[in-house]
């Protein structure tokens, strides 16, 4: 091991210490703290960082974004020789500003998410001949793959996503890593509208990604799997997967991917003509959602369950569900368009002209709108 390599693990094996003890501070305070006490300024801590604002980015978005801005902070300060030359630094600095955007694209914040993107890449091409002899390639991709999905840059997305699996599946590589590479294109088929697609991939991770190693992962693809093909309307083969589905959900124990779990089960009831069992499980599942706060899915849910009323002829209904809609948008941040689709709803229901297809068009429109911001109700125009 060279003078560098041993500086480095030197520095990584030092910075849960360091760590801990800026911790307890408010972030304000942590950053005066790194920008005036030099023992601070540490290769280790500033790639601890970057570890942690992925952590957090499941459980406290706010928390992943100051998480990053250290980093970058870190980054920064750091001086070519601390440890080594200035392609290493290069590449930690574009490593640093990659885990910053990917942190504001969790809080929704693409544009700053962009930006922080731009100022990643730039660092990463500086140090490019270093190729990836640090072993942060992996992440990075993966980092700015996730960035070009919210994006919709899906043809930039699978290119990475491509490399990112070349990487995993090479001799010696990481089979459980290339199975998740593939489910993440999965989902970014799903996205696009391509339900059989997606199955595909799906079914083709399935044995490589371990279970034992990440059960979330591995009950994600399964949840997947069963929505695919709620969607693609094999509703007897997705009856089928629900048992298994619930049971792992069960597991792992988080109420909100059981409220996931009932939505597919809605969806399945509801294409098997099941409909008193489809409607009391949207009836509740709307509920549920607006409870927690999750009020764009509850809208969603809401508008199956309209276009259900509908079919069986049951105009009140219609026009009761449409007001609490727009009442559960109007009292949450939103996008403009989401408010306007729903209100041009409400006004059809007045009328007693919203069909069941309307209500599925606004609910598809909804969907796209959310990983699309940019999209505009045209039927108001």
């Amino acid at each position: 091991m060279d003078d560098v390599a041993n500086a480095l693990a030197g520095s990584r094996l030092a910075a849960p210490e360091l760590w801990a003890e800026l911790q307890p501070y408010r972030f304000e305070d942590q950053y005066h703290l790194v920008r005036t006490h030099r023992r601070f300024v540490t290769w280790g801590l500033c790639e601890l960082l970057c570890g942690e604002s992925v952590r957090l980015t499941a459980v406290d978005p706010e928390r992943a974004v100051e998480s990053a801005e250290l980093a970058v902070l870190l980054s920064d300060l750091l001086k070519e020789e601390e440890p080594g030359c200035a392609r290493r630094l290069y590449r930690l600095r574009g490593y640093a500003w990659a885990h910053d955007g990917n942190a504001r694209r969790v809080q929704g914040d693409l544009r700053n998410a962009d930006e922080s993107f731009s100022i990643a890449d730039a660092w990463w091409e500086a140090g490019a001949e270093l190729g990836d002899a640090l072993g942060y390639e992996p992440m990075f991709l993966e980092l700015k793959s996730s960035m070009r999905i919210a994006q919709r840059r899906f043809p930039e997305a699978f290119e990475i996503l491509d490399r990112m699996y070349a990487i995993h599946a090479a001799g010696g590589g990481d089979g459980h890593l290339a199975g998740r590479t593939l489910l993440k294109k999965a989902l970014a088929l799903a996205e696009m509208g391509e339900p059989e697609q997606a199955i595909g991939l799906l079914q083709r991770a399935e044995p490589m990604i371990s279970r034992e190693r990440d059960p979330r992962l591995f009950v994600c693809l399964r949840h997947n799997l069963l929505w695919n093909l709620a969607t693609l309307e094999a509703y007897a083969e997705a009856k089928v997967l629900l048992p298994e589905v619930a049971a792992l959900f069960r597991e792992l124990g988080n109420p909100v991917d059981l409220l996931r779990l009932r939505w597919a089960e809605g969806r399945v009831a509801a294409g098997l003509r099941q409909t008193e069992d489809a409607i009391q499980i949207f009836e509740g599942l709307r509920q549920d959602f607006a409870a927690r706060g999750i009020g764009y899915d509850a809208a969603l849910v809401t508008l199956e369950l309209t276009a259900l009323y509908a079919q069986a002829g049951s105009m009140a209904d219609v026009k009761r569900l449409s007001l609490e809609m727009a009442g559960i948008f109007q009292t949450q941040e939103v996008p403009r368009e989401a408010l306007a689709a729903l209100l041009f709803f409400q006004k059809a229901a007045e009328r007693e002209r919203a069909t069941a297809k309307l209500a599925r068009e606004i609910g598809a429109f909804l969907e796209k709108l959310r990983s699309d911001p940019g999209l505009r109700f045209e039927r108001l125009r």
